[in-house]
């Protein structure tokens, strides 16, 4: 992984979600095993391409790629394409964060669905932004860590004895401090600024 990226190298490692690393051309820098996983393309293939065999083209990708380096985050859906040829509907999202020389953009998805609608990892909620700069409790803190983990609200439930209700409220908490809309992009925005500290 790039030397700028060390501060999430353990949630990008261990996550059960798809996260991709990429530089400011769009070229991928990283990949974790999950990523690697949903989408069977081996890490290799993908290493230093410029968005990888897995990405569907479209004709407004650079325009989007612009605006999302100057927004600094972005979040959507995109078809992404798995190894035996078949089509994946990805809800993602991006997050750009500062490189040793230039930007790096950090891409979560949450939500990956095949042709048949089913849903292989979950679906993502929108939530409406709140006060920018707030600041994460710990227990906040310790919840956003597992959802970047891959955890769902029931697993995150059970291992900090909470109520799944209160899981989800710490969750959106969390979107609002962080103004974020979605679960991946709060992860993304938490893997990039450290937010989720190391032992939390």
């Amino acid at each position: 992984m790039a030397e700028n990226a060390l501060s999430f190298t353990p949630i990008f490692e261990q996550s059960s979600i798809p996260i991709a690393l990429l530089d400011s051309q769009r070229h991928i820098v990283d990949v974790n095993e999950a990523l690697v996983r949903y989408y069977d393309h081996p890490r290799e293939r993908l290493i230093g391409t410029r968005g990888g065999p897995m990405i569907v083209e479209d004709p407004l990708i650079e325009t989007r790629w612009a605006r999302l380096l100057r927004d600094g985050g972005m979040f959507g859906e995109r078809d992404v394409e798995h190894a035996d040829g078949t089509t994946l509907r990805v809800s993602f999202a991006a997050h750009v964060t500062p490189g040793r020389d230039s930007p790096l953009v950090i891409v979560v998805a949450l939500s990956v669905r095949r042709q048949d609608g089913a849903e292989l990892i979950g679906r993502t909620q929108a939530h409406a932004p709140g006060p920018e700069g707030a600041k994460l409790t710990v227990r906040e803190r310790e919840v956003v860590r597992l959802v970047a983990l891959g955890a769902n609200t029931r697993a995150i439930a059970s291992q900090l004895c909470l109520s799944t209700e209160t899981v989800r409220t710490h969750v959106r908490n969390a979107l609002m401090k962080t103004d974020c809309h979605t679960r991946a992009q709060l992860v993304a925005k938490v893997l990039s600024e450290g937010l989720a500290g190391n032992g939390a």
